[in-house]
C-alpha cells in the first residue's frame, strides 16, 4: 500500500478536527483530537505501521504547535482534501483578479505568488 491510502483515515480524523475548530465546535474539536490520540496508541503500535504512526504524530504536532501559538483556526487541512481546498482558493482569486479587470499578465503573476505563498500567513 502506499502512503496516502495508508493515511486516509488519519487524514479524514485530522480534517475533521479542522473544520471544528474553524467553525468554533469545541465538542466535535474535543472528539476528534481525543479520537486521533487514541488511533495514535491503539491502532498504529505495529512496526509495520511506523511511517503512518509518525504521520499521525506529526500531524498532532501540528496541533498543539497551533495551540501555542494561537493560530489553530489557520490550521490547514491535509491530503486530498487540501488540495481541493486550495485549488478552489486559487480558482476564487483568479476570479476576483478578473472581475477587476488586471490585464492577463498581472493576473497570472499574482496567481503564481499565491500558489506558492498559500499557507504561509
Amino acid at each position: 500500500m502506499n502512503n496516502d491510502t495508508d493515511n486516509k483515515f488519519t487524514d479524514w480524523i485530522y480534517n475533521r478536527y479542522v473544520e471544528s475548530i474553524r467553525n468554533e465546535d469545541f465538542t466535535r474539536m474535543t472528539l476528534f483530537f481525543d479520537v486521533l490520540s487514541k488511533y495514535i496508541n491503539t491502532s498504529l503500535t505495529q512496526r509495520r505501521q511506523s511511517k503512518q504512526r509518525r504521520y499521525a504524530d506529526r500531524l498532532l504536532k501540528a496541533i498543539h504547535k497551533a495551540h501555542k501559538s494561537g493560530t489553530a483556526k489557520k490550521l490547514q487541512l491535509a491530503g486530498a482534501e487540501w488540495q481541493q481546498e486550495f485549488e478552489k482558493a486559487i480558482a476564487e482569486y483568479e476570479t476576483m483578479l478578473t472581475d477587476m479587470n488586471l490585464s492577463k499578465e498581472t493576473i497570472q503573476e499574482m496567481v503564481i505568488e499565491k500558489r506558492f505563498n498559500y499557507g504561509n500567513h
